[in-house]
């Protein structure tokens, strides 16, 4: 075993040598100098790099742009169904209302004063009536395109 310890040192002691002198013998080779980049008239990889990264956040921020809008019509969509769910609720109170006085016994001759005031309020509800046609009608015509768009999409 010590034999081989000895034989070791002896062939490490060799090796640097042969190495000293071969250093002297052969002089280090120059570096290859790099390659001449060639004009194929295409933009270096690194421009078009950045080119891609450009894009990538032009459509990060157009699809950002794109959910903040659906946000917002999403919302005002429910508020106007909210609103059009209300306006049908006033419709049908006004109309069960608006029964309840057409089913009204006639008037007696102790209450023909009070013909006078119901036939006015009657037209009053005839005119908030037709007020709130009219509303739900501005209602309907403003959700139509939006409902159309949605169905489109």
């Amino acid at each position: 075993m010590k034999d081989m310890t000895e034989l070791e040192r002896r062939i490490a002691a060799a090796l640097d040598r042969i190495a000293t002198h071969a250093g002297s013998l052969y002089p280090a080779r120059p570096e290859p100098e790099p390659a001449a980049e060639v004009d194929d008239g295409l933009p270096p990889a690194a421009d078009l790099l950045a080119e891609l990264e450009a894009e990538r956040d032009v459509t990060a921020q157009l699809e950002e742009r794109v959910r903040a809008i659906k946000e917002r019509q999403d919302t005002k969509v429910s508020a106007l169904e909210t609103d059009l769910a209300a306006a049908h609720n006033r419709i049908a109170a006004l109309e069960e209302e608006n029964t309840g006085l057409r089913d009204a016994p006639p008037a007696t001759a102790q209450g023909a004063d009070d013909t006078g005031a119901l036939r006015s309020e009657l037209e009053a509800l005839r005119a908030t009536r037709a007020a709130e046609r009219d509303e739900i009608e501005a209602l309907l015509a403003e959700l139509k395109p939006i409902v159309e768009e949605s169905a489109g999409a």
